[in-house]
């Protein structure tokens, strides 16, 4: 139960997080949009940037902060000319889309590629530029979250291709182990590089396991292959006094309970569209994990009227959020296919309707 004075974001957030009851429901959001920032900030960044991320949280009230380490792939780091870049992992990319790109190459067809291959340094220092930036224009105690990629999505699209993947669950599956075990290893020297940065409050590690109606791999192979590592990675940072948010995507029922089992603390985004039940997931997991998002940012958020967009909030506050340990979001990010009424018009009305009086809220 809260304390009955007003939490700062970072307070609310965390308290949420951890599935207390704040005095509101926090709002997290990606700000996946330079139309966006123009819209709430004035100006776009080229890259996805840290002090706007946080300018725009700012702004609209936003209380969790997502930033990006170095290394997370998909997104770029620094300015390149040209259409396509190549990352310090070797993955080629073609520059569509923002902050997240799309790949085009993969270094790591099989074992002869995998033996050659040189992971690069997990803790160089421009590897936590976003953070830092963000943590220094933090002026109004936003929980930032520092963001790294998940084993899974690394080699199953970056590293190397759900094919190719495929074929070595079978062929080489000692090749999957070393591939997965050796990104957790460069994972978690990273996240202990970073845990000497004071200023932060949790890690979101993002790795999209499910399509709209289906995993992407058998629950057999993400049990073989991924989740021993995934728990490994989970245990690493909860050692350093860390929260974590596991970002993932589709439909995942098969295998949440094993997510859950892993130790991660928060569910994001519970994607509506791919039949997350916002309510089912916060019933069946209460006290273990804190389900972050459900509003619909493929059809409600982007053509729905006004009236549609509180009414899609309210639903989400009337199924998540008794009793705390809920975080309101979009079941993705917010981007360019979004109105900015329709922005302000979900978190306003989280503002109006998402403060707590002994557990509950006062909807109607």
């Amino acid at each position: 139960m809260n304390s009955g004075r007003d939490m700062t974001s970072r307070e609310r957030f965390l308290t949420a997080l951890k599935r207390g009851t704040p005095d509101r429901v926090p709002i997290f959001e990606f700000p996946f949009g330079q139309g966006l920032q123009e819209a709430f900030i004035g100006y776009r960044t080229r890259l996805y940037d840290g002090k706007a991320a946080v300018k725009i949280a700012n702004k609209l009230g936003i209380d969790g902060v997502p930033v990006f380490l170095g290394g997370y792939c998909g997104v770029e780091f620094f300015e390149t000319s040209g259409e396509t870049y190549t990352d310090d992992w070797g993955i080629v990319y073609d520059k569509m889309g923002w902050p997240i790109t799309s790949q085009i190459e993969n270094p790591i067809s099989g074992r002869k590629d995998w033996e050659n291959y040189t992971m690069p340094d997990p803790e160089e220092e421009w590897r936590f530029k976003q953070l830092n930036d963000a943590i220094g224009s933090n002026s109004q105690d936003k929980a930032v979250i520092s963001c790294i990629r998940g084993p899974v999505s690394v080699l199953s699209w970056f590293l190397s291709s759900i094919d190719k993947l495929s074929f070595n669950f079978i062929d080489d599956p000692e090749l999957v182990h070393d591939m997965c075990n050796n990104f957790i290893d460069w994972s978690i020297a990273q996240v202990n590089k970073a845990a000497g940065i004071k200023g932060f409050d949790a890690f979101l590690i993002a790795d999209d396991w499910g399509m709209s109606k289906s995993l992407l791999i058998s629950p057999a192979y993400l049990r073989e292959f991924f989740i021993g590592p995934y728990k490994r990675l989970v245990s690493a940072i909860k050692e350093l006094g860390f929260p974590i948010i596991m970002h993932n995507d589709g439909n995942i029922w098969e295998v949440l309970d094993d997510i859950a089992g892993t130790g991660v603390d928060a569910y994001h985004p519970v994607e509506k569209a791919a039949t997350m039940d916002l309510k089912v997931v916060k019933k069946k997991y209460k006290g273990v994990l804190c389900p972050i998002g459900n509003i619909d940012n493929k059809k409600v958020l982007v053509s729905g009227t006004v009236e549609d967009v509180r009414e899609e909030t309210l639903r989400c506050l009337r199924e998540g959020a008794e009793d705390g340990g809920y975080i309101i979001s979009s079941d993705h990010s917010l981007h360019d296919d979004m109105p900015a009424k329709n922005v302000t018009t979900y978190i306003d009305t989280v503002k109006k309707y998402g403060k707590y009086n002994n557990g509950k809220l006062e909807l109607d």
